[in-house]
């Protein structure tokens, strides 16, 4: 497979299912990466019919010798003392202090100690702007960024302590630069990406309202931001204004023109990779803060970086982070975290195979009804693969025959699809090993039944399968069966 661009990594082209989406891109392309190891790969129903997927969606990786279970990209190596302490922001400012790792000015306060107003004096005092946070919790929930005035710090007091319920807070000053996520495991940086808020690239020839269609197409495109798309609103035309600009404005040849405005929209944000580029004294604060707490073997860290005083705090760790955004950034070098995550657990297996990946929605939509606890994923074949493709011309192909046809080739193991096309026609591209592709072929010319009538069965030449090829058998049209479901 060629790759068109360097922010695809060639083994996930085209690799990834459409039904695969935000955050559980970065679980899936761990998990696929352990299962084209040959690893056995487990994925298990913690609540049953569970509201909120991401809670459900564990799983597990083991070699046989070794088992370790996952959630989202966090390996159960992360011991629970460790995610106790990144959960709480004020614990983990704490360590990170002692661990001389640059951290923003603030403090800590509980509502049941301080009141509203002490609050407030506190804030007024170290100086706006300011941000607010809860010290639990996470993906920018209860965080406000950039408060200027004394009305928005009260508001944003009072969210926390009264919608979210929170008891503690925490009141920091704001430091002026850029989102950056490194990705750290033990004691090497894998990715970093800048967040910038919404943009569009000059070319000179459209205006911002053009380039705003286009770079939506490539939103949509990338599989870490589809769900990121570009609005026109009098929220974006006020920060065009701001800049002095507006729709109809020209904007030059490669010049980024930022449509949000920095520190809001926080999901709408696109990240590109800058691995090589960041000075390594920030991949430095990185990895001494991922070290300075104890039981964290890898995980993300989030900092800020004024890139005009090259000074930059850490402000967030992650156990969990997402990892998609260095997989797919939007601009740059995409990174493979997957293969470096499960090189720190299974470091002496290797990737057997680019082109093969399995089906993730029977997975969701079993978990999700409630039907299974546990879901294992077929493991790896291990024979040469061959395709052929294969058509059926006839009547009343529908019901009895196209079911028999479809559990005879799940049952020997093909992938593939099988396509009804109006109770006339079926189509089919199957793989498998080449014997069971023989022993298929034989059972379709001497098979039959009292309603169908078939009329030929076209059937190509073998050849080895090259392209990225979905480990289950799907039937279009009536119903999908995996073999992960049996």
């Amino acid at each position: 497979m060629n790759v068109l661009n360097k922010n695809v990594l060639p083994h996930l082209k085209n690799s990834i299912p459409k039904d695969v989406v935000t955050y559980q891109v970065s679980l899936y392309t761990v998990a696929l990466e352990a299962w084209r190891r040959g690893l056995r790969v487990k994925f298990i129903n913690s609540r049953r019919a569970s509201i909120y997927p991401a809670h459900a969606y564990h799983y597990s990786i083991s070699d046989g010798t070794n088992e370790y279970r996952f959630s989202t990209a966090r390996g159960s190596n992360t011991t629970k003392e460790a995610i106790s302490q990144v959960v709480n922001k004020s614990k983990s400012y704490e360590q990170l202090r002692k661990a001389n790792v640059p951290i923003p000015e603030g403090n800590t306060f509980s509502f049941s100690e301080t009141s509203v107003d002490e609050l407030i004096a506190y804030g007024s005092s170290i100086g706006f702007p300011l941000v607010v946070k809860p010290v639990d919790g996470g993906g920018g929930k209860g965080v406000v960024t950039h408060i200027k005035d004394v009305n928005l710090l009260k508001d944003s007091i009072l969210t926390i302590k009264n919608e979210l319920k929170k008891e503690q807070i925490i009141i920091e000053k704001y430091f002026t630069g850029f989102d950056y996520r490194f990705f750290v495991i033990e004691d090497r940086v894998i990715g970093v990406t800048k967040s910038y808020p919404s943009y569009v690239i000059g070319d000179g020839k459209h205006n911002i309202k053009e380039l705003c269609k286009i770079m939506n197409k490539k939103i949509k495109a990338n599989i870490a931001t589809r769900t990121r798309t570009i609005i026109i609103d009098d929220d974006l035309i006020s920060c065009l204004e701001e800049q002095g600009l507006s729709l109809t404005h020209i904007p030059k040849d490669k010049e980024r023109i930022f449509v949000r405005r920095h520190g809001k929209h926080l999901n709408l944000r696109l990240n590109v990779d800058c691995t090589d580029e960041i000075d390594p004294k920030f991949k430095e604060y990185a990895v001494k803060a991922l070290n300075a707490i104890d039981g964290l073997p890898y995980g993300s860290v989030d900092m800020i970086i004024n890139e005009e005083t090259n000074e930059g705090v850490v402000n967030e760790l992650n156990t969990r982070g997402e990892i998609m955004m260095h997989i797919f950034p939007m601009e740059g070098t995409a990174r493979d975290v997957p293969q470096a995550i499960i090189d720190y657990y299974f470091p002496n297996t290797k990737r057997k195979t680019d082109s093969l990946y399995f089906e993730f929605k029977p997975i969701k939509d079993m978990f999700l009804a409630g039907l299974a606890d546990e879901i294992l994923i077929p493991p790896l074949p291990e024979d040469t693969l061959y395709e052929q493709k294969i058509d059926i011309s006839g009547a009343n192909l529908k019901g009895f025959y196209l079911n028999s046809i479809y559990k005879r080739a799940a049952r020997i193991r093909l992938m593939g699809t099988i396509e009804l096309i109006e109770n006339k026609k079926i189509t089919m591209r199957l793989v498998g090993a080449k014997s069971n592709l023989e022993k298929y072929n034989k059972y379709l010319n001497k098979f039959t039944t009292r309603t169908a009538e078939i009329k030929s069965i076209d059937a190509s030449d073998y050849h080895i399968q090259q392209d990225p090829q979905i480990i289950n058998l799907k039937l279009t049209e009536k119903k999908t069966i995996t073999e992960t479901l049996k």
